[in-house]
């Protein structure tokens, strides 16, 4: 028993060391959620939603949609190019590729899938007659083929076409976001929040531009914006409670962790953290539930060797 105890104490103890680290996790998980309805909005149970990357050899993930035509599900590397899939018997399958910010929650897809019917009647070759339209269609493509060289000039000639086109504003502050060049993003990013002062992909890249820019102010009001934006965004209140986690005072971290899951129930870093609070303050019951939902939501994700490891010992 006195072995026992000494592991445990040892464990624990490297469980301390461990904690300190992990809350500067990044967050390159994203959760997304989306909708599939017809033309009249009447929402459609039962269909299929494939996901696949041309990033990830091999990868592909298969959802229902549940009797109000929605799903949700977690993106493990929110860093990749996704593609979306939807079909459903007698409706038009819908294909569209995808790419969230890492981190991200408030990801929301919306399908309006048209009958056979339909899609002869409407004849939408009239969009891409739209200027920009065909060169964003263009655009998604080679984002989808992994040329993100080739979609970021597409990209960019949709909004020379048109530069009030959103899509095409916001797809190349991402892109120039990624290549390294944060003036180019920064400027994209303007661009975009002055067609919508309220888009969050644009608003996150603007102040990570800025700050990597060394603008702090700048990055500041952006921030403040964002938070505006989103108050209970999981991910800045993980944040916030992680200046308190880092300086190991559990007492402020709490209610932080606490509004963390009240927003988002599924928020692995969160759920984390918060198991890890509870077993320093003696509730083992608590950590273990916390701890077995973290490994059930996030399997493979930075956390779950230390979190399998805790388990053993409560």
């Amino acid at each position: 028993m006195l072995h026992r105890h000494f592991n445990l104490i040892t464990c624990f103890a490297v469980i301390g060391v461990l904690m300190i680290t992990s809350v500067t996790y990044a967050g390159v998980q994203a959760r997304i959620e989306g909708i599939v309805t017809d033309l009249s909005g009447e929402a459609i149970a039962g269909a299929t939603i494939t996901i696949t990357s041309a990033e990830v050899a091999g990868y592909e993930k298969v959802l229902k949609t549940d009797k109000r035509g929605k799903f949700k599900t977690l993106i493990l590397d929110a860093t990749r190019n996704y593609f979306f899939k939807v079909e459903a018997d007698g409706y038009v399958a819908e294909e569209r590729p995808f790419k969230v910010g890492a981190g991200s929650t408030d990801n929301l897809f919306e399908f309006k899938l048209k009958t056979m019917q339909q899609a002869v009647a409407e004849g939408s070759m009239q969009l891409q007659l739209q200027p920009g339209y065909k060169e964003l269609g263009e655009a998604r493509d080679l984002m989808q083929a992994g040329d993100t060289e080739g979609a970021r000039a597409k990209f960019a000639e949709a909004v020379a076409a048109d530069p009030n086109l959103l899509p095409a504003l916001a797809g190349l502050a991402e892109l120039t976001y990624d290549a390294g060049d944060m003036e180019g993003a920064l400027a994209a990013a303007e661009k975009c929040l002055a067609q919508d002062d309220e888009s969050i992909q644009c608003l996150a890249i603007a102040a990570n531009a800025s700050g990597q820019l060394g603008k702090a102010d700048v990055q500041t009001a952006y921030l403040a914006r964002y938070q505006a934006v989103n108050p209970d965004d999981p991910t800045i209140l993980f944040n916030e409670a992680a200046v308190y986690l880092n300086k190991l005072d559990d007492e402020g971290a709490r209610p932080l962790l606490e509004k963390c899951l009240e927003a988002d129930a599924e928020f692995p870093p969160c759920i984390f953290e918060y198991g890890m609070l509870l077993l320093r303050i003696g509730d083992m019951e608590g950590a273990k539930k916390y701890l077995e939902k973290y490994l059930e939501l996030a399997p493979d994700g930075p956390n779950a060797a230390t979190a399998q490891e805790t388990i053993k010992y409560l």
